[in-house]
């Protein structure tokens, strides 16, 4: 069950094709974006929900055959006009709630704005629970600050914008982590698909120095990236810190595609660690989306000291073995709602085997059962691309709640932690280490 990359789906939406059609919407947001008709757009959603049907293995986990229904009945009455794709997209992802898996995505395929230019909002966003802010500082002269809270956009009130978005994103039962995790980072994507390109955003502001109104051109993606520090890793790490009894083991993914030889490399570290004589050991899962199972069940063959299984019931299931010499000093793990899909697995077993402190924000995947394995299909008319889950994991025999994994030590992330860049999950994990030494 290999996760496909939020980062890598969005730009799926920036691909010019060449489609055709002789309507477009005249005004607004939506201006210029190809625009389908009633029965074209009721078609798509009937080949959608035929799909659905067909091939998700847990379909109403969630919700019963009913509210399914009676969704899909409240959608097929508001495709009543022509609607562009973005403006299909934002009733059709009122599914989402409803199915709870993050692993099934209704992504547009860019051909219904083939030859607009994508345009965004000019400054990066922070998504802090229940409220937005400017994330970092944008070196602009007009007196912006660093942490700014947003309280509206283009009149539409933040905790509205946040609600719209929030309600059309994917999520695992009813665990909200991993959407706000994957709007913190792509807010002005996701805004877009939402909302539309507006010409100008209009942004009421609460400073430091008092409130304030802005108004800002919309701009290309290309003169607005970079702004803003990257927190991505391009690899896995292992550092040591304090006096060396403490060893950080950074894993960003599980996903052998994206790192090769990724199996060599945890079996390097640790045998580093080995060396070293590492006391503690904080291993980093925060935005560690998932990838192959078998990575995960190396990690784990290092860090317990008896059999485990991955996953209960479904595919890779069967138990495995630790290695013969696991590390069997102090764990600390970082996790927030990026921790997703397989890595969400291994969270729910070191949680099972009690393994140290989990540290940080609850996991974006469900703890005790998700789905998977997806296939995409192409719907007729609007060329929208469809992913589907076809297989379901049972992680740990127990009753569904629709949560992720919760930290057993929370560490809510605040605006000052963002500006300052200060890692407060990982500074109380170096803390834990100081009162076992």
């Amino acid at each position: 069950m290999i996760f496909r990359n939020v980062r890598l789906i969005l730009l799926s939406v920036f691909l010019l094709g060449t489609f055709t059609r002789p309507a477009f919407a005249q005004r607004g947001p939506f201006a210029g974006m190809h625009t389908w008709q009633p029965a074209e757009l009721q078609s798509d959603l009937n080949t959608l929900v035929s799909l659905l049907r067909k091939h998700h293995p847990a379909l109403h986990r969630y919700c019963t055959p009913a509210q399914f229904d009676r969704c899909v009945d409240s959608l097929r009455a508001t495709l009543d006009r022509p609607l562009t794709e973005l403006e299909f997209l934002g009733r059709i992802a009122a599914l989402y709630p409803l199915l709870g898996d993050g692993h099934t995505l209704l992504l547009p395929s860019g051909r219904g704005d083939s030859g607009i230019s994508p345009m965004y909002l000019p400054l990066d966003v922070a998504w802090i629970d229940t409220a937005l802010y400017l994330r970092c500082d944008p070196s602009r002269t007009d007196g912006l600050q660093a942490g700014a809270r947003i309280l509206a956009i283009n009149g539409m009130a933040a905790a509205v914008v946040m609600d719209t978005m929030l309600r059309r994103q994917v999520r695992d039962g009813h665990d909200l982590s991993y959407p706000r995790w994957i709007l913190d980072r792509w807010f002005r994507p996701y805004f877009r698909f939402s909302f539309g390109q507006p010409e100008h955003f209009e942004l009421e502001l609460e400073q430091a120095d008092g409130s304030r109104t802005v108004m800002l051109t919309a701009q290309p993606s290309d003169s607005i990236g970079g702004r803003c520090p990257t927190d991505q890793q391009s690899g896995i790490s292992l550092s040591f810190h304090v006096d060396s009894s403490v060893a950080l083991l950074s894993i960003p993914t599980f996903d052998r595609v994206t790192l090769p030889k990724m199996k060599s490399s945890l079996k390097d570290a640790f045998v580093l660690i080995a060396e070293r004589g590492i006391e503690h050991l904080i291993l980093d899962l925060r935005g560690n989306q998932g990838g192959d199972p078998a990575v995960a069940k190396v990690l784990l063959a290092h860090l317990l000291n008896r059999p485990f299984t991955l996953v209960a019931a479904g595919p890779a299931s069967g138990p495995a073995h630790p290695v013969k010499r696991p590390y069997q000093g102090r764990l600390y793990t970082l996790m927030d709602g990026g921790s997703f899909s397989v890595t969400t697995m291994v969270l729910a077993q070191l949680e099972l085997h009690q393994r140290g402190p989990l540290i940080g924000e609850e996991s974006g995947g469900d703890r005790t059962v998700m789905s998977g394995s997806g296939k995409t299909w192409t719907l007729p008319h609007t060329g929208m691309n469809c992913t589907i889950s076809t297989r379901q994991w049972l992680l740990v025999d127990r009753k569904d709640d629709g949560h992720g994994v919760m930290p057993t030590h929370p560490v809510a992330r605040t605006i000052d932690d963002v500006i300052q860049g200060r890692d407060a999950a990982f500074l109380d994990a170096i803390r834990m280490t100081t009162e076992h030494r």
